[in-house]
């Protein structure tokens, strides 16, 4: 039922208006402003990154969100990630979409670690990230300059061995991702 599929130009009107939407952005680091013409040239710098990688969120063929692989550093097995619901009608399936990434990250990818920034406030968020085995290590006290005030920022780390041990409940969430 859900699938993920690379991101494509073809997508780029869409990510901007779920990007923009209030349910985004109050959470993202950076406001950006509702521009296709610079939508299509940030996808075009990340089509040509290969330690960023994006796809598309579906479910029953229907696109839903955006999840994400970034700082991918092949070395040090480690990868930072990232994750919206654009559509909030898909709430209720949020907590099974990320554990299909943490098994694409550390079975296929042979990754570490992943780890996360989450600004304050997204309560939602952190606490998938708990229950999904993450582990809290930092908060960045005003961190980010965002609606005229300072904000923290969470840092959360998932090690592959913890995934492995304490997850495996959703060992049976995968799928292909193609990079």
């Amino acid at each position: 039922m859900i699938t993920f599929r690379k991101m494509a130009a073809s997508d780029m009107e869409q990510v901007l208006q779920w990007r923009t939407s209030e349910h985004v952005t109050k959470y993202m680091f950076t406001d950006i402003e509702r521009n296709l013409d610079q939508q299509m040239e940030w996808y075009k710098s990340i089509s040509q990154d290969d330690t960023q990688y994006y796809w598309m969120i579906e479910y029953k063929k229907a696109a839903i969100g955006l999840v994400s692989l970034n700082d991918l550093d092949r070395k040090n097995r480690k990868a930072a990630s990232g994750y919206y619901l654009g559509d909030l009608h898909y709430t209720m399936i949020a907590g099974r979409i990320l554990p299909y990434l943490y098994n694409f990250a550390f079975f296929d990818l042979g990754l570490n670690k992943l780890y996360a920034e989450v600004m304050e406030g997204n309560d939602g968020i952190m606490k998938m990230h708990l229950h999904h085995g993450y582990t809290p290590t930092a908060i960045f006290k005003e961190h980010i300059y965002k609606y005229e005030r300072y904000h923290d920022v969470h840092y959360f780390e998932l090690l592959a061995s913890t995934w492995k041990e304490l997850s495996q409940r959703y060992h049976r969430f995968t799928t292909e991702f193609l990079l």
